[in-house]
């Protein structure tokens, strides 16, 4: 297929799936609502709404994970080194999340009002710190990524 072809098939994609979501957020937020015994606003296409960002997420996680799989059968071919370090990044971040998950801290929460206790649950809060952890490890990561290619260069530049 063309460049030119894959630049229609993209714009295509792009136009029909913002004018689907574009519908979906205007009968979610003008398609009505009402009030509930509690005093809070439920909207008559909440389910809509959640059902497409699910069927969006669903989609775009195979997409991701069908193209990174042909990607790495081609790079494979070519170059089984590269293609074998290419998921090595995958494994790095399986790796901190199962080792974030394994330190977090399971230990119930004290003080949480009665909507939250369905969460204060060890498995919750070891998903929560999980989380937190990578995120941070991540984060720090980064950085440090930057600063050594930034230091990298100016050194390679003298």
């Amino acid at each position: 297929m063309a460049v030119t072809g894959i630049r229609k098939v993209s714009s295509y994609t792009l136009l029909i799936l913002g004018a689907v979501s574009v519908a979906v957020f205007l009968a979610f937020f003008f398609g009505g609502s009402e009030m509930n015994d509690k005093g809070n606003v439920v909207y008559n296409f909440t389910d809509l709404l959640l059902y497409w960002t699910y069927a969006l997420f669903g989609v775009t996680v195979l997409a991701t994970l069908f193209f990174a799989f042909k990607g790495f059968v081609g790079s494979f071919a070519r170059n089984p080194k590269s293609a074998v370090m290419s998921v090595s990044g995958l494994v790095a971040f399986i790796a901190i999340l199962g080792i974030s998950y394994a330190i977090g801290s399971g230990e119930p929460i004290a003080g949480m009002n009665a909507d939250a206790q369905k969460f204060n649950t060890p498995g919750w809060l070891k998903l929560t710190d999980m989380w937190l952890y990578s995120t941070y490890t991540l984060f720090t990561l980064s950085v440090l990524a930057a600063l050594w290619g930034a230091i990298n260069k100016a050194l390679l530049n003298r």
